[in-house]
């Protein structure tokens, strides 16, 4: 396979005007073009079309070999308990899950998810469960369930000129997991929403734990890690922030041929149809009115408030000023990041963070032409000691585009690694991202130099640094929508939530 010329892509004064005539005339503070976690201003205030995590892999589960998982979650941090209301989708959002086939940076391909909101009885006090009949919510059309949510998917192929055709419609989502009471034997509840699909897929939509592994208060604190204290094993000793929280999941599992250029499997993961971009929006109507005693009224086009691809680039890698402008860009744009990318802030702060632990590191200088392939660019055949065809490169690219690349010709590993390559299993991140792949672990590594792309940095604590934690609270279920059951709401004679509490500080700096 031809490898791409940084040189070409990212130097020269063509690429300077580009950039700044795009910081030139992106409104960066424009509300109405507004991810992951609270990653940007106008994020934490819009908390419905906050898109936190996307996946993308070959379907694990036995006899699904042939098809592909695409997942997308929203509204972060939900307390498990917090009704009456619970967590709903916005029936005024557009969510889609856009797929890029021929490198260019733009959709070919996206699935589209839009939700009604159903009342059963309005006359109640309570919410979403309500006492209607005895309270108990039995399945998705128990009269109990009160506050119920319909979707539609349809899909648009830009490719054909198609607008979007509706594939699936009137499906339903699972209530919260309320608790014991009101959602008894709350899995088999929920995959009661797990729907067919014409082509032989699945389509789900609804609460799931939230799978998301990082230990976000180490990070933030100028990456206080507590895992730093189990030197030199960095994997162990973090606290899972998002532990005992939930997420909603838009997960949608389809045939390989149906996301390709030409419409079949590849034959090999070399072949031009092998890889594809995955990358996920939110988008809200231009005006909204507020009327008594109504919901919002929304008209006039949607426009995009939310974009995520990759895990953390917005919240670790994009600048303050334009990360709400990240949100409404498509990855044909991102000729913008290309001076974050190639000199990015967070391996210098990691390393001032290190050393004022008492320990000192060398990173790569920039520029950073190792992280514009991991996720601007894809990472040429031939260039992974040890995996010599695996490429995430789609033919075809025409620039940086950060998005998910996944290559579709990978099978499932028999043998998976929570740190994807860097753990010898090119079938997890960066190439797609499986939904226990240690994302964090992977991405510190990756910027301070510690893999095979930049040899000489590819050492101790380099290529061993982690936040400490390595696996989720809940088990992620071997089929699909494959994340795990959300914690319920109520854990009758046990205090579920501890982790909220103040943590105990180490012995070491407790003084008497």
């Amino acid at each position: 396979m031809r490898r791409l010329s940084f040189r070409k892509l990212f130097t020269g004064g063509i690429l300077g005007l580009l950039v700044f005539s795009l910081l030139a005339s992106i409104p960066i503070h424009n509300p109405s073009q507004a991810s992951s976690h609270r990653e940007a201003p106008l994020r934490t205030s819009d908390p419905l079309a906050d898109n936190t995590d996307v996946y993308s892999f070959r379907s694990t589960e036995s006899g699904r070999e042939g098809f592909v998982t695409l997942i997308s979650n929203f509204i972060p941090f939900q307390e498990p308990s917090g009704g009456p209301h619970f967590y709903l989708f916005d029936d005024t959002v557009l969510y889609e899950i856009k797929i890029d086939n021929n490198g260019d940076g733009v959709e070919d391909i996206s699935y589209q998810f839009r939700f009604t909101t159903e009342i059963v009885n309005p006359n109640t006090a309570l919410g979403m469960a309500a006492v209607n009949e005895d309270g108990v919510i039995r399945s998705l059309t128990d009269p109990d369930f009160n506050e119920r949510q319909r979707y539609t998917v349809s899909r648009r192929d830009n490719t054909t000129g198609k607008s979007a055709t509706v594939i699936a419609s009137g499906l339903r989502t699972p209530p919260s997991n309320v608790g014991q009471r009101a959602t008894p034997n709350y899995a088999a509840l929920a995959q009661q929403a797990v729907s067919p699909l014409p082509n032989g897929g699945q389509v789900f939509a609804g609460q799931r734990d939230e799978g998301f592994t990082i230990d976000l208060g180490g990070v933030f604190d100028i990456f206080n890690l507590s895992a730093i204290d189990n030197a030199p094993n960095f994997d162990q000793g973090g606290f899972g922030t998002f532990d005992g929280f939930n997420v909603n999941t838009i997960a949608i599992e389809v045939p390989i041929q149906a996301l390709t250029r030409d419409g079949q499997v590849p034959s090999s993961t070399t072949a031009a149809n092998a890889v594809i971009g995955v990358w996920s929006t939110a988008s809200r109507q231009t005006t909204r009115v507020i009327r008594p005693a109504r919901r919002f009224q929304s008209s006039g086009p949607f426009a995009q408030v939310s974009r995520l691809g990759n895990p953390l680039v917005n919240e670790l890698i994009v600048p303050l000023g334009l990360k709400d402008t990240f949100n409404t860009l498509t990855p044909a744009s991102d000729a913008v990041l290309v001076p974050v990318v190639l000199d990015p802030e967070l391996p210098r702060n990691i390393r001032t963070a290190l050393s004022l632990e008492g320990i000192n590191i060398n990173i790569p200088p920039a520029p950073r032409t190792d992280l514009a392939q991991i996720f601007a660019l894809g990472i040429p055949a031939g260039s992974v000691p040890g995996a010599p065809t695996f490429t995430t490169v789609i033919q075809g690219t025409t620039g940086p585009h950060e998005y998910q690349r996944l290559n579709l010709a990978i099978p499932p590993s028999a043998n998976p690694s929570r740190l994807g390559l860097l753990g010898n299993d090119p079938a997890g991140f960066p190439n797609g991202r499986r939904v226990d792949d240690d994302v964090v672990d992977i991405e510190l590594r990756a910027v301070l130099g510690g893999t095979p792309f930049t040899p000489a940095f590819n050492v101790f604590p380099n290529n061993a640094i982690g936040d400490g934690v390595d696996r989720n609270d809940v088990p992620f279920l071997t089929v699909f929508p494959y994340l795990g059951t959300p914690h319920s709401g109520n854990i009758r004679g046990s205090r579920p939530h501890d982790h909220h509490l103040p943590r105990p500080l180490p012995s070491s700096v407790i003084t008497p």
